[in-house]
């Protein structure tokens, strides 16, 4: 179900049909991943909802920043909505004759297949030619190109896989610039969860940029004998140490890159009174708007990022506890470690290779300044950083944000939609002190059973705490 949330905030958003507020007033919809997450609310708490009785599941949702359409991919449905949330297109995609054993493009005759749900994996809109790209679990995680206008219009079929192949493993996708010659190229960035439960699946990479060009849709967007706009995890860690993709964005350099040389990693932390809030559960990334730029240090027009973290049940669970942290970090922060990070390897500190993709290795002593290993990363001349990023377990949460104020609106388990907002210290609600940690570079061998949760991307720091 899809839900407007009414009273004072809807009152701030403005009017549903003002297609420069679209975006903003999208993302405080509440997209209702799981059947034990009701919201409860009354008339009066609602401006308009959208539900199909058929589907259980609603799993991406994306708004067309132009028109203020609205476009949902879930389980066995695509939906086209109006601005308002009237249907328009609703389109049946599953569930399908399919098996593991079967190619992208087809099964053997003597394979035997049953019906499996498709499951919507990646929703993303390609401006650039007015297309609807959608990717469903079926058919080892292929894609189709839609007419933007009405998604019942297949443009294309790309028999390539690149989601995720089954209802659970984790996908995240987004375009942004890439090679062959951003930012005139867009490509299409996409991290997937290893699943391991078809031959077909050691030939998709944890993280790649692929092609928007009708002629190679999805293929790989630059690929050579052994480098390319890809990532793969080693074939003997892959089973032991899963990744799991929570949200992707593009921010600064490092777009040309057509080898994945600069392919670098940093942990972050969102602590509180000696709490560690390992598990990120939602991310956004959205200007930071003049209140919370004073207190980062930071421009109104800044980015930062805004994640959800919640506290592990046990340091090597998934299964989150109640309570949940917002924390907020300045992207310029980010990519400041991210260099100092690189430029420590190139002082001989710390160890280059991440032990999951490459072997690691003992950074070496070079006579390269901080400007000369800026303009090295631009190039795609930096080898890979061993660095670790914190692990988590997904929960339905969507975060918007306006100048002014911060939301936070989660679909919390028990049902009740909660919203949280910062104004500032003297007239915060709800709002806790939290500590945010940028990690240096560390080598540390993958352990069983260990699942690695990522904020993709190509911190005072301050937490809204339940």
């Amino acid at each position: 179900m899809l839900v407007f949330p009414g009273g004072e905030t809807s009152t701030r958003m403005g009017s549903m049909v003002s297609h420069q507020r679209q975006l903003r007033l999208l993302l405080s919809i509440l997209v209702l991943l799981s059947p034990r997450l009701p919201v409860r609310s009354t008339p009066a708490d609602v401006v308009q909802k959208f539900h199909d009785p058929e589907v259980k599941h609603m799993n991406h949702l994306v708004v067309d920043k132009n028109t203020g359409r609205v476009y949902v991919g879930a389980v066995n449905r695509l939906y086209q909505l109006s601005p308002d949330l009237g249907l328009v297109v609703k389109e049946v995609t599953g569930p399908k004759g399919d098996s593991t054993a079967c190619s992208m493009i087809n099964c053997p005759r003597e394979t035997p297949t049953r019906p499996v749900d498709n499951v919507n994996k990646a929703l993303v809109i390609d401006y650039t030619t007015t297309r609807l790209i959608s990717c469903g679990s079926v058919s080892q995680g292929t894609c189709q190109v839609r007419n933007l206008h009405n998604i019942s219009d297949i443009v294309q079929e790309v028999k390539e896989a690149v989601v995720a192949n089954n209802a659970t493993a984790s996908t995240v996708a987004f375009i942004a610039p890439g090679p062959p010659n951003p930012p005139v190229s867009q490509v299409m960035y996409v991290g997937v969860t290893f699943t391991g439960n078809s031959p077909y699946r050691s030939e998709v990479p944890a993280v790649s940029s692929r092609s928007l060009d009708s002629n190679r849709m999805l293929n790989i967007a630059e690929a050579a004998v052994t480098t390319g706009t890809r990532m793969y995890v080693n074939s003997l860690s892959r089973e032991r140490y899963p990744i799991n993709y929570v949200y992707g964005f593009s921010s600064g350099g490092f777009r040309d890159d057509q080898h994945y040389y600069s392919y670098t990693e940093i942990p972050i932390n969102c602590t509180n009174d000696g709490v560690d809030y390992n598990l990120v559960q939602a991310a956004y990334v959205g200007k930071a708007g003049s209140v919370l730029a004073v207190e980062l240090g930071i421009t109104a027009q800044d980015d930062v990022l805004f994640a959800v973290f919640s506290e592990g049940d046990t340091l090597s669970s998934d299964v989150p506890k109640p309570h949940s942290a917002l924390c907020v970090y300045s992207l310029k922060s980010i990519r400041r470690k991210f260099m100092t990070n690189i430029q420590k390897c190139f002082s001989g500190e710390g160890h280059r290779g991440l032990d999951y993709v490459s072997p690691s290795h003992k950074c070496i002593l070079t006579a390269i300044s901080h400007a000369e290993a800026i303009l090295l990363v631009a190039k795609g001349n930096v080898c890979h950083c061993a660095n670790q990023l914190r692990k988590q377990l997904s929960r339905g949460s969507s975060l918007s944000l306006r100048q002014y104020r911060a939301y936070g609106l989660e679909a919390l388990e028990h049902g009740q939609l909660k919203g949280i907002a910062s104004r500032g210290r003297k007239r915060s609600r709800g709002i806790g002190c939290c500590r945010t940690e940028y990690g240096e570079p560390r080598r540390e061998r993958p352990r069983t059973r260990q699942s690695e949760r990522k904020v993709e991307d190509r911190g005072s720091r301050k937490s809204l705490e339940d």
